[in-house]
């Protein structure tokens, strides 16, 4: 379990002040907590990060462990550049989106498509995970946003009708900082992330998550620094 009154002390040593170590983890423990986490003071994204966690992750099994938390906020902070980006790049160069997507371009393709992101990701997403093929442009209206990168039109589905979120219609939501935590949360406990974690397999956990290893090494140094804090 995580004991709140020595985190929220270690977080007011390292800088981050939570007000008084009562051990109740309110709105100004998440909110130094995720600021930690960035390594950066609180700006209007993290105090509205703080909020969310406040409300939706102090009473969830995420909040099991140290391990878990720190493993949760390591893979955030990571996928979002320290929550600063809810919204996938997609400026890429012609030779990246043929390392990233060699099935989805021709080498003239990519050339064409430089600077064009509708066109980058229509082709990228169209489809698969429920989007419509290129050229229609559902690739490109569920790119990947949020704390975990929802992508796809069948994954908008999933998760809007899980949190009640009309993300199909206004998937820009999934960019927005609290809405993106509970799809988060979601998609954590769907894929039972918390169980590679009690293993210590943070390799699956990643692979849960990114799909691949991209990230590993981030998020190991991310997840260090919070244990510090959270341990």
């Amino acid at each position: 379990m995580i004991e709140w009154a020595k985190v929220q002390a270690a977080l007011t040593r390292a800088g981050y002040p939570c007000g008084a170590a009562d051990g109740d983890p309110r709105v100004k423990t998440f909110t130094a907590l995720f600021a930690f986490a960035a390594g950066r003071q609180p700006d209007e994204t993290i105090a509205a990060l703080g909020r969310a966690g406040a409300a939706r992750l102090r009473d969830d099994a995420i909040c099991g462990t140290p391990q878990r938390l720190a493993e949760f906020l390591a893979q955030c902070c990571n996928e979002t550049g320290g929550f600063v980006r809810f919204e996938e790049d997609l400026r890429y160069s012609a030779g990246g989106m043929l390392k990233t997507w060699p099935t989805h371009f021709t080498p003239s393709q990519a050339i064409a498509a430089v600077g064009r992101p509708i066109e980058i990701a229509s082709r990228a997403y169209g489809g698969r995970n429920g989007n419509a093929p290129y050229p229609s442009r559902d690739g490109f209206t569920y790119r990947g946003r949020g704390m975990l990168q929802l992508t796809g039109k069948s994954n908008y589905a999933i998760y809007g009708e899980l949190l009640g979120l009309p993300l199909l219609a206004q998937p820009d939501l999934a960019a927005d900082p609290a809405d993106s935590l509970l799809i988060a949360r979601e998609f954590w406990r769907k894929g039972r992330v918390n169980d590679a974690i009690d293993k210590g397999d943070f390799v699956n956990a990643r692979q849960i998550t990114n799909g691949g290893a991209i990230g590993l090494t981030a998020v190991a140094a991310i997840r260090t620094r919070l244990l510090q804090v959270l341990a």
